[in-house]
């Protein structure tokens, strides 16, 4: 059966829905062709803005390409031709022309996670035979004491200016880019003439986790650029938006969508301050679009909820909302200038933010999309380059994760009676392989190119795939019958006080499963709510009171039993995701250590134990 922008048919007996798109694209086979195109079209807009003493900073696309060109030739001429060089450091323009200088004609880049603890850097980069690196500021000493061992490292450079004495093959990006320049005027064409071959490994990402859990996942150019190149198929973008950086780049999300996709597209990438200054960053760069995880549109969603029913707006609003949204329905859309204050609260100018990552609560989508603030939820992971799907501007079913991108697919294997099943999926957009480890390679991609994504869902009649949760968290009961900590998470975050959640299935000593989850705090709304610090006794008896209402819409055996309270946020990764099994071992050693069970701490807070 074909639809637009999808097929759905049966292949090998399985459901699969494919992506056609829906927008034509001029598509990049590499990273090199992508940055000279985007030379060619938008040369002198600006691509990049960031901030430097206060001041709002600005490089062109022309500027952008000239300090690739210059940082890659001098790169060349230190030796690095074919090498592995990591980047690591926040958020920044000098993250990006350090990446294109490897990518474009240098060698493999290994972006690395700054927030890992220093022993586990040196490990990635042990692992990964890093014979370079760039680094900002912040890891100077670092770097200086890793220059001591014998790491196998060849040349550290900085993103800043270096002041004072170091070794030789220390350098920085300001003077490696005066040098380049040198050697182009000089004649030196070797970085700007190097041919991509799309097929070579060109990015190693390790994935979260320990450095002995972690994997490496392999990704060509082509991989990568044909990712880049179907999102420009389903979703649209233009050369006036500005973006927020806010993920970190070493995050193949925010490399892939934040970054390259901004830049085929001529979007000018505005960087974040951090996520405490987003409203302040949304305002003063006026951006348009935002690449995200659900948590931060949470937060967003929250405080403007908060600040509606301080106001007493809040009534008013959803009548205005259920109004417009019916207008709109047959195409009179006056979301944004009915709007238009609550929107300045946020962003007066964002009009799209894209999630990934995780699931996000329909509520939020719907509460945005009713101000004219379009949220489309994607999917994807590190080993697809990494979108799979996402909601687009034809078709936005709040709840899924979308449909399948140009010349991807999606099946789903083994269904259940439900037609839930673990997800599939198969397109050009699959990585090479897991780094020197053929076996994990072999389990996750089988002979005929379906790469097992190790989350379950199933595809409605419409091609849109839910995702129900992940196999590893799933939570099996005694009955057989199944359910996932993410669908209690986002009944129990909206409970108003509530910070954040961790569900999970706890065994009782009868081995009975019993539904339990861990909720932290939040402080500040809840004294705004009572007008005074409320006594934690206080906080409790009201949660059991919305878990009740919760349990009521939910079959006896799946309801939630216990719950602790915690004013620690939950451990994550540096995109938000809840650390599952580490999150499980902590509260489990709490429990343990003060002598108590799950049902003894009801209620309770957990760190008072």
């Amino acid at each position: 059966m074909s639809k637009k922008g999808i097929v759905l048919s049966t292949i090998n007996g399985r459901k699969t829905v494919t992506g056609l798109g829906y927008y034509n694209t001029d598509d990049v086979s590499d990273f090199k062709q992508l940055v000279q195109n985007s030379i060619m079209k938008f040369g002198d807009k600006a691509a990049f803005k960031f901030k430097r003493n206060n001041c709002i900073n600005v490089k062109t696309y022309k500027e952008f390409g000239t300090e690739i060109d210059a940082l890659g030739t001098a790169l060349l001429d230190l030796g690095l031709k074919d090498k592995r060089i990591a980047v690591i450091g926040e958020n920044r323009y000098e993250w990006a022309i350090s990446f294109f200088s490897i990518v474009n004609g240098t060698g493999i880049a290994v972006p690395l996670d700054k927030h890992l603890p220093e022993i586990e850097i040196e490990k990635l980069i042990e692992r990964g035979r890093v014979d370079a690196i760039y680094y900002s500021k912040q890891f100077d000493s670092k770097m200086q004491q890793l220059a001591k061992k014998n790491t196998g490292i060849q040349h550290f450079i900085c993103m800043d200016q270096l002041e004072g004495d170091y070794p030789e093959n220390f350098h920085s990006i300001p003077k490696l880019i005066a040098k380049g320049n040198e050697l182009l005027k000089a004649g030196d064409k070797s970085f700007i003439n190097a041919v991509i071959d799309p097929e070579k490994l060109s990015l190693l990402l390790f994935t979260s986790g320990t450095t002995s859990m972690s994997k490496g996942v392999m990704l060509n150019q082509r991989n990568v650029c044909s990712n880049v190149s179907a999102i420009t198929s389903v979703v649209r973008v233009f050369p006036n938006d500005v973006h927020l950086s806010i993920l970190p780049l070493h995050h193949t999300f925010e490399l892939s969508a934040g970054m390259l996709f901004m830049v085929k597209n001529g979007v000018t990438i505005a960087y974040s301050d951090g996520i405490k200054h987003i409203a302040k960053n949304l305002k003063e760069f006026n951006v348009t679009l935002l690449v995200v995880v659900p948590a931060i549109l949470e937060a967003m969603y929250k405080k403007l909820q908060d600040g509606l029913k301080k106001a007493g707006k809040a009534g008013t609003v959803r009548i205005l909302g259920k109004v417009s949204s019916a207008l709109s329905a047959v195409g009179i859309d006056i979301r944004r200038k009915l709007f238009k204050k609550i929107l300045e609260q946020i962003g007066p100018g964002l009009r799209l933010a894209i999630s990934g990552a995780a699931p996000i609560d329909k509520e939020i989508i719907d509460g945005f999309g009713m101000l004219g603030l379009k949220v489309i939820q994607g999917y994807g992971l590190t080993e697809t380059s990494p979108v799979v799907a996402v909601n687009n501007d034809f078709y936005n079913k709040a709840g899924t994760i979308g449909l399948p991108l140009r010349g991807i697919e999606i099946a789903i294997d083994n269904p259940d009676e439900n037609g839930m099943g673990e997800i599939l999926t198969r397109g050009p957009n699959v990585m090479m392989g897991y780094y020197e480890d053929e076996a994990a390679t072999r389990e996750a991609i089988d002979d005929q190119g379906w790469f097992h994504t190790g989350d379950l869902g199933f595809i409605d009649d419409e091609g849109f795939t839910t995702i129900t949760g992940r196999a590893k968290s799933m939570i099996v009961f005694t009955n057989g019958k199944k359910a996932f900590p993410e669908e209690y998470e986002m009944l129990l975050n909206n409970i108003e006080g509530v910070k954040e959640a961790f569900a999970w299935g706890n065994p009782a000593p009868d081995g009975d499963i019993q539904v339990c989850a861990k909720l932290v705090i939040n402080e500040e709304v809840l004294a705004e709510k009572w007008g005074r610090k409320p006594a934690i006794e206080e906080i409790s008896d009201m949660i059991q009171k919305e878990i009740k209402k919760i349990n009521e819409n939910i079959p006896q055996y799946k309801i939630i039993r216990y719950f602790v309270l915690s004013y620690e946020e939950l451990i994550k990764t540096t995109t938000l995701k809840i650390k599952r099994p580490v999150e499980y071992d902590k509260i489990t050693g709490q429990l343990r250590n003060a002598g108590t069970n799950m049902r003894k701490a009801n209620g309770k807070v957990i760190e008072r134990l």
